[in-house]
């Protein structure tokens, strides 16, 4: 009989396992209710925790990649059936991280959205997300199948940020997903995205508090971004004043941090401090010297996306007896500009 506990092996915590039959599946997965299906890797389950088995004399550790978390029960399993639930003892101390942006920050989005990014203010923890992460009606229906599930997290690299993925299978037209249940989003019936106070950091700890945007959907967005619809604002040669410049739609918050770039007369990148405006809508460099008399211009890097995954290079779900969805050579797009 394999018999588990909480200790200590390999210079961490890790779930020690005794009496474990030589060769056996070992699983462990967060929480409660584990399914037969998820337990035996079926498609559709929760993700298992990783980690790796350590030897220990008789008795076999498993070690997770990332550290266990307080106050969150874990089912072992092995060879598909439960073994053993463990629950790891809850802090006692105050919970601090919070919610610190959820973008799109428009008030409307499309129906065929692909994306949301959540900004927290410390590290988060990982593999809970999808627990604590729904989309939800005004009725407060939960939005079922919304949500594209991922094995892996989406996080950057210092787990401050998380993107978060509609399904593209509801999105795309042809697929048999959108066939079967159509967009996620309905235009006309407002909804919000809900972050769950459980929601955990870095340290085990529950958020200070749920968080939640509310959008408006519009209709379906099926175009090429088109740097030449946009509206530059061009600042006076020898000044700091930033140069500004209006979308003709909202475009992808974390795509819009690194495909523009503004070059200057001597053919050197413009140096200064670039903001995204609300409703990603808007974008502005402000230089860190003053501008220069001559021709500018803005380069835009072709992978720079609308929120319904539409790029400047390519349409997401475009139409093939539609010569203006065709894909474009995927080469930067420049729009020039003078200070005056």
């Amino acid at each position: 009989m394999t018999e588990a506990s909480w200790s200590r092996g390999d210079g961490g915590d890790c779930i020690r396992l005794t009496g474990l039959p030589a060769g056996a599946h070992v699983r462990i997965f967060p929480g409660r209710g584990v399914s037969p299906e998820t337990a035996a890797g079926g498609a559709g389950g929760r993700p298992a925790t990783a980690g790796r088995l350590v030897r220990e004399g008789d008795d076999l550790c498993f070690v997770p990649r990332f550290a266990f978390l307080d106050g969150t029960t874990y089912t072992v399993t092995v060879e598909g059936e439960i073994a053993a639930v463990l629950v790891r003892a809850l802090p006692d101390r105050q919970p601090v991280t919070k919610v610190t942006g959820i973008r799109p920050t428009a008030t409307e989005v499309p129906c065929n959205l692909l994306r949301f990014y959540l900004q927290f203010s410390a590290p988060m923890s990982e593999g809970c997300a999808a627990e604590y992460i729904r989309l939800a009606r005004d009725d407060g229906d939960n939005i079922t199948g919304a949500l594209l599930p991922t094995e892996h997290e989406l996080w950057d690299a210092s787990r401050l940020r998380l993107t978060v993925l509609l399904d593209p299978a509801r999105i795309k037209r042809g697929l048999i997903g959108h066939q079967d249940g159509g967009y996620p989003l309905r235009p006309g019936e407002p909804f919000r995205l809900v972050i769950g106070s459980g929601f955990r950091d870095a340290e085990g700890l529950p958020l200070r508090a749920p968080a939640q945007h509310r959008y408006h959907v519009g209709g379906a967005e099926r175009r090429h971004v088109d740097p030449a619809s946009w509206v530059l604002t061009v600042p006076p040669a020898g000044s700091s004043e930033p140069l500004r410049v209006t979308f003709d739609r909202p475009l992808d918050y974390g795509l819009l941090a690194r495909c523009l770039q503004v070059i200057g007369p001597d053919g050197h990148p413009v140096e200064g401090t670039a903001q995204t405006g609300h409703g990603e809508q808007a974008w502005q460099l402000a230089p860190r010297r003053a501008w220069a008399s001559g021709p500018h211009q803005l380069v835009v890097d072709p992978v720079l996306e609308d929120l319904a995954g539409n790029s400047v290079s390519r349409v997401f779900d475009r139409d093939l007896s539609r010569s203006e969805d065709r894909p474009r050579e995927a080469r930067p797009v420049t729009v020039g500009f003078r200070p005056r």
